[in-house]
């Protein structure tokens, strides 16, 4: 079966990785094993290589199939496809083979270790190819080519890279239109595997040439045999040479190719030794005791056959990367995905589609990319996909935060979406303090500002400051004649719930705080007496604060300053707001955008930076919570949460500074999400915004897509996730991806280049999807 290999862009990798890749590879082509009795030989083990100017072909025999091939591919930093037999090979070339002359010597390069892939290249002629026939060392050859390299160098063979694991036997051919150019590409292909060889030869190839001389010789001697013999015993050799004849008449163009490496039959071929050989490495000549060393071991194989190492084998086989293109070539699509199901990433090289897995999902799928790159194109793909796929009782949630521009095309990918519109006051918000007595409301709406924003951020005290202002807050607002005490008191009246809160903390100043706090103390509740008194630290029998503006304003800035955030955007809590709970989604099932970005209508107002991470961030992490509480056994019972995350910075709760509760809520989606139901799609332009546990999370998804990242510190993050270098990320071009990925079985695929469709103007690539 005939494979074409393709480059995988920029996979990393060292020298001595692969090495070793190589040498396995060589073991799974059978060129590390050894025919017995019960594994009589087959003479189908190792491969043929091809090799043009552009591109490599590798035939295997369908005894060692695609599993050695894959390894081979690996090994070479590309991915194997099946393929017809290559084209070059049925036009009317002139061929030639490599050998080893008498006169050739092997050099101390020969000791060297073996040179990495990039080290060594084959250089095609432009309008030719360079073929190798590649096997395993016969019986004979292992120990000869063992006493050769000794006399050789007279010392240990094992120090040679001819003798260690992995090494074949090859035959180097070239063909070209001219026979001359065919010969020189010939040596110059065996002298570029660095074997250590000097003054190698080329002659041309004629398979089938030599049983035509055999025959005619036999025929010749017949007819001498003939004059004291019958006259007929003449023309016994005639039907032999006919079939030579035919034979050879018979043959295709690329017969050549097939001509397996020669064995040597003869006895051990031996030469004369010199007196270099007769020299230690540190002193001078050896004994010689006689006879012994006039006579030593030369080369241990046919003259056209040469070793071949394991790594020299994969870099021969390794396809060009084009070092001059300005952009990463895309690559072919591995043969695990052919039948898959899941969404649909891209098409590959032969415009054939790739779709992940539908069960590498659950693992997660991170998106990377530059502004504008397409990230949110392929965002939509995906849901497009997932919105076709979701049964009734599932649900799809989405933050998006590009606002205004966006939810008009996410209508369209899922049809029935309902949006909580977060600016637009005429839409449901998502309740952010849940049903009860104020006390239990208040509870929970501090718990989860210190789940969304971190114990950094929130901590203890901060989080019983939070609680008795909202507790206080939402009492005074649900008493008979609250605006009249707020007048009476002398403060302003507040807009909303969390105003009077954040009046209490001290958003308007301490003076308007204490004020705010007498308002509420003329309810004359006992637990609301003592959530001011703790919030501002009582009064002294004289009735003077017992703690001084400064000191409590500095006690009240944490707390405060997140409030202050939150009334930024009084809409989001306006009172009269119809409010819809987590729990109230979840259980009903569905398709729900949450818009943090500008309102859909109207005049498109946008909350401001800091508020869009503060609201995001109680969104999101109020979800993660309701979650765990509702979704328990969802996967079991066949139901998905599909959660969209347009950009993961905004709910991650990070203030610049510290960052948030992202990290244990997406370490927590990526670990036990699974279970839950939960599929994951997160999105973000630049891995440097994440601080470090968060950033290991999100690359840890099963699925890894980037588009091009130019700056050289987040595309090398990009690169180490995705298994490609650092300049395969930074020339991707427009509308092509990279992605890492995972088959049906969770095994780790090579990574691929792919180009994206336009999900969200062609209908076509939509439907596709």
């Amino acid at each position: 079966m005939w494979y074409e290999l393709t480059p995988a862009p920029g996979m990393a990798g060292d020298q001595t990785e692969f090495l070793k890749r190589a040498q396995r590879a060589a073991g799974a082509l059978g060129l590390c094993d050894r025919p017995n009795i019960t594994d009589p030989p087959t003479w189908d083990e190792g491969c043929l290589i091809v090799a043009t100017l552009q591109r490599r072909w590798v035939f295997v025999a369908d005894r060692y199939g695609r599993a050695a091939v894959d390894r081979l591919a690996r090994a070479c930093g590309s991915t194997a496809a099946e393929s017809d037999a290559p084209e070059i090979l049925s036009e009317p070339l002139k061929w030639a083979h490599a050998y080893v002359p008498s006169g050739a010597t092997l050099n101390r390069t020969a000791q060297d270790d073996e040179s990495g892939g990039g080290d060594l290249r084959l250089a095609p002629p432009e309008n030719g190819l360079i073929a190798l026939n590649v096997r395993r060392i016969g019986h004979w050859e292992d120990d000869r080519l063992t006493d050769w390299l000794a006399d050789e160098f007279n010392t240990q063979p094992d120090s040679s890279k001819l003798r260690r694991t992995g090494v074949s036997a090859a035959r180097i051919m070239a063909a070209t239109p001219d026979m001359r150019e065919s010969q020189d590409a010939a040596k110059q292909a065996a002298a570029a595997l660095d074997l250590g060889f000097t003054n190698l030869a080329a002659h041309p190839s004629h398979p089938g040439l030599g049983a035509v001389l055999l025959s005619i010789l036999l025929e010749l001697l017949l007819v001498a045999l003939a004059v004291p013999l019958p006259w007929w015993t003449a023309l016994s050799g005639l039907p032999v040479l006919g079939w030579a004849v035919w034979r050879k008449a018979s043959m295709g163009p690329d017969a050549d190719l097939t001509v397996r490496p020669r064995h040597r039959w003869w006895t051990a071929r031996t030469r004369v030794a010199r007196s270099s050989d007769l020299k230690t490495r540190s002193m001078g000549d050896e004994p010689t005791f006689g006879d012994r060393r006039r006579r030593i071991h030369a080369y241990a194989f046919q003259r056209s056959t040469f070793p071949l190492p394991a790594g020299a084998l994969a870099a021969c086989a390794m396809p060009p990367a084009d070092s001059e293109a300005a952009s990463t070539p895309l690559t072919l699509r591995p043969h695990v995905l052919e039948d898959t199901d899941g969404p649909l990433v891209g098409y590959d090289r032969e415009s054939r589609p790739v779709r992940l897995s539908s069960t590498a999902l659950y693992g997660g799928v991170a998106l990377l990319g530059e502004p504008g790159g397409g990230k949110s194109n392929s965002m939509h793909g995906i849901a497009t996909h997932v919105a076709r796929t979701l049964k009734p009782d599932d649900v799809m949630v989405m933050f998006e935060s590009k606002g205004a521009d966006s939810i008009p095309i996410l209508r369209r990918v899922a049809p029935g979406l309902r949006v909580v519109d977060c600016m637009d006051p005429s839409t449901p918000m998502i309740d952010l303090l849940g049903s009860g007595t104020p006390s239990e409301r208040a509870v929970r709406f501090a718990d989860l500002m210190r789940q969304a924003l971190g114990p950094n951020q929130i901590g203890p005290r901060s989080r019983i400051q939070i609680r008795d202002a909202v507790f206080a807050a939402l009492t005074l607002m649900g008493s008979d004649g609250w605006e009249d005490r707020c007048r009476a008191a002398g403060c302003r009246v507040p807009r909303t719930w969390a105003d009077a809160a954040g009046l209490l903390l001290g958003c308007d100043g301490i003076g308007a705080a204490r004020l705010m706090g007498h308002a509420a103390n003329m309810l004359g509740d006992a637990d609301v007496d003592a959530a001011i008194e703790r919030l501002h630290g009582g009064r002294t029998d004289s009735g003077r604060p017992k703690i001084a503006d400064g000191r409590l304003a500095e006690q009240l800035s944490a707390p405060m300053n997140k409030m202050d955030i939150l009334n930024q955007c009084p809409r989001l809590v306006r009172p009269g707001r119809r409010v819809v709970s987590w729990h109230a989604i979840l259980s009903h099932g569905g398709r729900f955008a949450i818009n943090i970005g500008a309102a859909e209508r109207g005049a498109h107002d946008a909350m401001p930076e800091q508020t869009r991470r503060l609201v995001g961030a109680l969104l999101f992490q109020g979800l993660r919570f309701e979650i765990e509480r509702s979704c328990a056994g969802w996967q079991a019972r066949g139901r998905r949460l599909d959660l969209f995350v347009d950009e993961l910075t905004d709910v991650t709760g990070s203030d610049g500074t510290d960052g948030g509760s992202g990290a244990q809520a997406m370490e927590w989606l990526r670990e036990k999400g699974r279970a839950f139901g939960v599929e994951a799609f997160v999105g973000t332009q630049n891995p440097l915004q994440l601080d470090t546990r968060l950033q290991a999370s999100f690359l840890g998804f099963m699925t890894v897509c980037c588009y091009v990242l130019r700056a050289p510190a987040s595309a090398s993050i990009a690169a180490d996730a995705i298994g490609l270098d650092l300049r395969a990320v930074k020339t991707l071009g427009p509308h092509v991806i990279a992605c890492s990925t995972v088959g049906s079985d969770g095994a780790s695929l090579p990574p691929m280049v792919l180009s994206v469709p336009w999900f969200d103007g062609d209908p076509e690539a939509a439907r596709a999807a």
